[in-house]
């Protein structure tokens, strides 16, 4: 050992720029490494430590109504299921609503509930993360807490077509009602503010269903049958729900790109490193070939030489990886502020061994093989070789580039040659080139598609975009669509609505009913075949129809409201708002199995329109049939803009590192190369050349 350790201290004396730059490499490789395991390991484990903390719901469902009938039909249902571990029924008021958040509009179907309700409730219970002091006003979950969302300060809340303010109370964290993400959003009134909106009438009572099930997995079929047997007792009732695997999904989608990106960057900068650390053992070979032959030959083995080698990139590899780790645990509480932006659930900062241990594994035995390979050929080198340099007497290896017989030009086969023999060092630029290359397309593709140009995300997340949605009651569908073609600032005005329906073997698909396809905005949602055109017609969403092994051509029954119809597939779509659980149908289609109550309206404006002012002409004209209005380009703006300051962190980041990268590496490789030709430099500089010249 102590042999070792004074070959390593001679060969870092002479080597210390080198081992310096490799060990930022390593550094780097460490912290993203950490990061991505930390985000990985135990980050999304946080929803299953508050979900039990929280005995929050497996499945969870609210249905407009409290009659004494509705609760015994869903109890029956609920103790008829052997599935059913534990449940309750609590009185909610349940609407369609929307509030303005970080310069957008969020809007999702509230549930109301007292704060004394919500925080004692035997599952689901709340948490409240800040409370303010006021007596009378509104707790909002802690994912819309900003500077425009505040304790203290007013935040207005649009209830169907009314609007009423509140002074904010302080935030609360719920595990499957703590988001729009999750597809019902609680909102927590003071007994008086409670009062007063039931009084008001603006948010119809509702029955909320939570219940917790033996078996997890179940939690998707389950909420299926629960809606399948509910629409087949109150078909025209209004429900809303959500289950286990949907909301963890949901919640966690900044986690899962974020993670994503730290493994890419950790396995990039990682792969450098071990190409950097090959070129730099076989550098040392050649360099330093007599005094291997002297090592050899005053009795050193080719073992003790490798574990020399071993002893020093292996040491500096776990000290620099050491530093990586801490600094990760120093830059983390950062990326945890930014993921609280999207999941809006709390996570406390703490020590992680297990990934310290993977990150010390990983990067340990992955330096350890790169040297071992790099250097197993010192063990075949003889010491009266060596010490000639390398030179053997005879060299039996063929001459592919023999220059007597070349018929290329001297100059264009002597670069040939170099090339050639010099394929180690080539292989070494065309990796970390290939491997940077990859990383600042990225960035760029993340800039123009996200940043810039924010339409092709929005596309691929939301599916259809237009500039106001507009929710009225069948009633006065034709009166309101008569409005519209008189008004000139409206070019087009199409359904677009969208609904729940029950694949029959399958789980709940949101069904997006249109009355003509060829109007959409964006045609690009149909991924592979075409658009439905007639009532027995579907299209599904590409992953689900993977995962069920559906193809186009084959049919698929659905149902709604009690009936059930079989439609034949005639396209997969790509969106990823409900998790690519989607599915499109013509409204004749969707009218075979269900009947729609309210219709959605989406309508392009004509340019320079104020959406707000129109949206508001449309309440006065109609008054009470409006249920609800949204500008959704702002309400796709307040959605996408924490993606889009989290993909402007990131890209960021990444172009950071890369440069970084981009720097150690040159500065490693034109060390290098100037080891390498020290003598062709010498040379030269004898001739008369000076260094300007020879640089350039």
């Amino acid at each position: 050992m102590g042999k070792s350790v004074l070959l390593v201290s001679s060969n870092l004396r002479k080597a210390k720029g080198q081992m310096a730059a490799i060990a930022v490499l390593i550094f780097l490789a460490a912290l993203t490494l950490n990061l991505w395991l930390m985000l990985s390991m135990d980050y999304k484990q946080n929803f299953e430590r508050y979900h039990e903390t929280l005995n929050a719901e497996h499945v969870t469902l609210v249905v407009d109504g409290d009659s004494a009938k509705l609760q015994k039909f869903l109890v029956e249902t609920l103790d008829g299921d052997g599935r059913t571990a534990q449940y309750c029924l609590e009185d909610v008021l349940h609407m369609v609503g929307l509030f303005s958040c970080q310069g957008g509009e969020v809007n999702s179907d509230f549930v109301f509930l007292t704060k004394q309700a919500a925080v004692s409730r035997e599952i689901g219970r709340v948490e409240i993360v800040e409370e303010g002091g006021i007596e009378s006003g509104i707790y909002m979950p802690m994912l819309y807490k900003s500077e425009e969302i505040a304790v203290g300060k007013t935040v207005k809340v649009s209830i169907g077509s009314n609007e009423i303010e509140y002074k904010v109370c302080g935030f609360f964290n719920s595990i499957m009602q703590g988001s729009h993400n999750c597809g019902i959003c609680g909102l927590i009134l003071t007994e008086d503010k409670y009062k007063e909106l039931e009084d008001l009438g603006y948010a119809p009572k509702a029955t909320l269903c939570s219940v917790r099930l033996g078996d997890r997995a179940e939690n998707q079929d389950y909420e299926t049958m629960l809606k399948n047997a509910l629409s087949g007792f109150a078909p025209a009732a209004r429900k809303s729900s959500n289950s286990y695997d949907v909301v963890a999904q949901a919640r966690y989608i900044s986690q899962m790109i974020c993670s994503g990106i730290m493994s890419a960057m950790a396995s990039f900068i990682l792969l450098i490193a071990l190409v950097v650390i090959s070129s730099n053992i076989n550098n040392y070979i050649g360099e330093n070939m007599k005094n291997i032959g002297a090592l050899k030959a005053i009795g050193y083995t080719g073992r003790q030489l490798i574990h020399a080698l071993l002893l020093q990139f292996l040491g500096f590899a776990l000290i620099a990886a050491a530093v990586g780790v801490i600094v990760s645990y120093m830059i983390f509480p950062f990326v945890n502020t930014m993921m609280i932006s999207q999941t809006g659930i709390p996570y406390q900062v703490s020590f992680l061994p297990l990934p310290m241990f993977f990150t010390f594994a990983v990067l340990g035995g992955a330096v350890a093989a790169a040297v071992c390979f790099s250097s197993r050929r010192v063990k075949k080198i003889e010491p009266i070789v060596a010490l000639r340099q390398g030179i053997q007497t005879h060299n039996f290896r063929r001459n592919h580039l023999p220059l007597e017989k070349a018929k290329a030009p001297l100059n264009l086969a002597l670069a040939l040659k170099t090339t050639v023999s010099g394929m180690k060092y080539n292989i070494t630029i065309c990796i970390t080139m290939f491997v940077l290359t990859l990383v600042v397309v990225f960035c760029g593709m993340m800039t123009e598609n996200v940043i810039f140009d924010m339409e092709p995300f929005v596309n691929l997340v939301v599916g259809e975009t237009a500039d106001s949605c507009i929710s009225v009651s069948a009633q006065i569908e034709q009166e309101f669509l008569q409005a519209s073609e008189e008004d000139e600032r409206v070019e087009k005005a199409y359904l677009y609505n969208s609904l729940s329906v029950s694949h029959v073997g399958g789980v709940e698909l949101w069904a997006t009913v249109c009355d003509d396809f060829a109007k959409v905005n964006n045609q690009d949602i149909i991924l592979e075949g075409r658009f439905p055109r007639f009532e027995n017609e579907i299209a599904v969403g590409a992953k689900y129809a993977r995962e069920r092994g559906l193809k186009i051509g084959e049919e698929v029954a659905m149902t709604a409201d009690g009936k059930e119809a079989r439609y034949l597939i005639t396209g997969f779509t790509q969106m990823s708002n409900n998790l690519d659980k989607d599915s499109l149908l013509t409204r004749a289609g969707y009218q075979r199995i269900g009947e729609m109550q309210n219709i959605n309206y989406y309508l392009n404006l004509a340019e320079g329109t104020d959406v707000e002012d129109f949206n508001s002409d449309v309440k006065e004209w109609f008054g009470t049939d409006v249920n609800v209005t949204i500008d959704i380009r702002s309400t796709v703006e307040g959605a996408s803009a924490v993606y889009v300051s989290l993909m402007t962190v990131i890209v960021l980041a990444i172009l950071g590192l890369s440069a970084v990268v981009i720097v150690f590496v040159l500065y490693l490789l034109v060390r290098t190369m100037l080891n390498n030709k020290k003598q062709e430099y010498g040379i030269l500089k004898a001739l008369g050349f000076c260094s300007c010249e020879i640089k350039k």
